[in-house]
């Protein structure tokens, strides 16, 4: 029923001079996700990209389209002749097949970008609705509300018509961005605030901290899996995970630190932990998934004061996001079911009852200087394991490698 899809670009259109080459990196990025579906041709023009199915099922080139970011949308088109009588004919046949009742309003819509056509848009969608209505029962015009659009697009390139459009992810193409070190735990915000990011296009690697005991390896299979939900939305569908040794230091918090303040000293160390990987590894940013007010590291005091440990940019997409509107895009995302099994992170080892919620730094400041953190975050860093994650090869826990030199 369909020749091609017709993909348009979203907010990259306003990037004016550097606009060529967000351009060829999310032609890059569609071809790359398309690349086992063999019998795909494509065709690249100034402003729309073409997927010629040549007969490959459209609903498997959707789901892959469905993952790539800086698409506004795409359209599902047959490829006619440029005159009345091609128009009308393919048009009657994508209707009846789109239809899902007999009694049905639509209108026509045209774009005609190419002007050799010899008529204006309003005629030329007149003339095609004169030439369709008297050949589908109970079909009916309403230019205002109707059930069907029918769009014929006149290009120089070919005329496209289309009844069916979806949305894109939108965003800007994967790798335009720089690089961002998103900080993961096993919960439901920071696969979000990863997935905003991979939307605005920044390649992220993820920085998870284990502490072995306290959790278990099961956790870290939670981690493994949202971050392969999330390499759906990277241009290459990878994702790497670095893994941080963190037990030594969370016990020297229990055992040295007065307990209202570890939550403030553990995400302290974290943080410090994060500004050297990024800073060797030559990330941009650091991310991670706070929202102002969800916990008690979160008001906007404890942000400050551990903040304090880093002069790198710190982003947080979730900043001033509702739960309710966290978990709708977790579930959008599908990792959301993942994100509630019962294994938890190194956030909630050791956690006091009354963690302070208003932290000063010079009495944070005496009560790191108790644990002595120094060497045990050199150890830690000299412990990062690297796994590299793909929703194509999705691996087990068991299978992690040799230890990551930073």
């Amino acid at each position: 029923m369909y020749d091609l899809i017709m993909v348009r670009y979203g907010e990259m259109t306003l990037k004016k001079k550097n606009y060529q080459n967000f351009q060829k990196q999310v032609n890059q990025n569609i071809i790359s996700k398309l690349n086992k579906f063999p019998k795909l041709t494509f065709t690249k023009t100034n402003y729309r990209f073409y997927i010629h199915l040549h007969g490959e099922d459209y609903q498997n080139i959707t789901k892959e389209l469905d993952t790539v970011v800086g698409l506004s949308s795409y359209s599902l088109c047959r490829e006619v002749n440029p005159d009345y009588d091609a128009i009308a004919s393919a048009a009657i046949e994508l209707i009846n097949f789109e239809k899902e009742s007999i009694n049905l309003s639509f209108k026509v819509e045209t774009n005609r970008s190419d002007k050799r056509f010899p008529a204006t848009s309003i005629e030329i969608s007149k003339e095609v609705s004169r030439r369709i209505l008297p050949k589908i029962p109970g079909l009916r015009v309403d230019v205002h509300h109707p059930d069907l659009t029918l769009s014929i697009d006149l290009r120089t390139e070919g005329t496209y018509i289309f009844v069916k459009s979806l949305p894109g992810l939108g965003g800007l193409p994967g790798g335009m961005s720089g690089r961002g070190l998103l900080m993961v735990s096993g919960g439901i915000d920071s696969p979000v605030a990863g997935y905003l990011c991979l939307r605005k296009g920044i390649d992220i690697t993820a920085l998870h901290f284990a502490s072995p005991p306290y959790t278990s390896d099961m956790a870290l299979q939670k981690v493994i899996d949202l971050l392969a939900e999330l390499s759906k939305y990277a241009p290459d569908s990878k994702i790497k995970l670095l893994v941080c040794p963190f037990t030594k230091i969370q016990t020297a918090i229990h055992q040295k630190a007065n307990p209202i303040y570890s939550v403030t000293l553990m995400r302290r160390q974290m943080y410090k932990i994060a500004d050297q990987v990024a800073r060797k590894q030559n990330f941009d940013v650091i991310i991670n998934g706070e929202s102002v007010g969800q916990v008690a590291s979160q008001t906007l005091e404890s942000m400050a004061v551990i903040n304090e440990v880093t002069n790198l940019p710190v982003l947080r997409p979730l900043v001033t996001f509702d739960k309710s509107e966290i978990i709708k895009i977790a579930r959008k995302i599908n990792t959301f079911d993942i994100s509630i099994r019962p294994y938890e992170d190194c956030c909630t080892v050791f956690l006091p009852e009354h963690p302070v919620i208003k932290p000063r730094l010079n009495k944070v400041l005496m009560e790191e200087e108790k644990c002595k953190f120094g060497n045990l975050l050199e150890e830690a860093i000299s412990g990062i394991e690297e796994m590299p994650i793909s929703y194509k090869n999705k691996i087990s826990v068991f299978e992690k490698s040799d230890n990551f030199e930073i």
